[in-house]
């Protein structure tokens, strides 16, 4: 595997991770200099629920599943709306800081449309809803796009999923935004979500 292939997957494997607060509701990491604030009601997944959600997942690509454990790695924080473990598909928001390594120079529209093609061969009735585009996070001139698909578990069930991405530059870094819903929106919205990123709050 190339180092290029493999930065890419590392890109879309920053979608798991495990979560500290220093307040109740407000994640703050200083170090990175990003402030999300928690609804009220949603909970901080941890790093052992997280990475049982990744094994959980059955995906298309069999190279792709092996990568899955191999490169996976924390992201600053996941929330859920609710306490694992859930039978369902758990409402997420989850941000990972990540260095652009061979990415480097790479616009946010560009770094996303790296993902897509994975997401692509990774899951089953993939479509592109939103494709890449330019939108502002926090200030920060960065880029969105949503999809459409069918999650397969490895005990048989199937979930028909909307993932939303959002890439945040950061000097040499950038932030990765993941949120995940179920497709008919029946136990969250996805206004849920674009509320948790009015919080968002970067300090370059």
């Amino acid at each position: 595997m190339t180092p290029y292939r493999t930065a890419v997957m590392a890109l879309l494997l920053a979608l798991g991770g495990s979560a500290l607060a220093d307040k109740p509701d407000v994640f703050r990491n200083e170090t990175a200099g990003f402030q999300v604030v928690k609804p009220a009601g949603w909970t901080y997944a941890t790093a052992a629920q997280n990475l049982e959600n990744l094994k959980a997942i059955k995906l298309s690509d069999a190279e792709f599943q092996a990568a899955m454990q191999k490169y996976a790695t924390a992201p600053l924080v996941v929330m859920t709306k609710f306490k694992e473990p859930y039978a369902d598909v758990n409402p997420s928001f989850k941000v990972t800081l990540k260095p652009y390594g061979p990415m480097k120079g790479l616009s946010p529209v560009q770094l996303i449309s790296l993902v897509i093609p994975q997401f692509q061969k990774a899951f089953r009735d993939f479509e592109l809803v939103q494709p890449p585009v330019e939108v502002e996070v926090a200030g920060i001139k960065s880029s969105y796009a949503r999809m459409n698909y069918t999650m397969d578990t490895q005990t048989g069930e199937k979930f028909s999923l909307t993932s939303e991405l959002w890439i945040v530059p950061r000097g040499d870094y950038f932030f990765m935004l993941g949120a995940g819903t179920r497709r008919d929106e029946r136990n969250a919205k996805r206004g849920e979500i674009a509320e948790i990123l009015k919080t968002v709050r970067v300090e370059l």
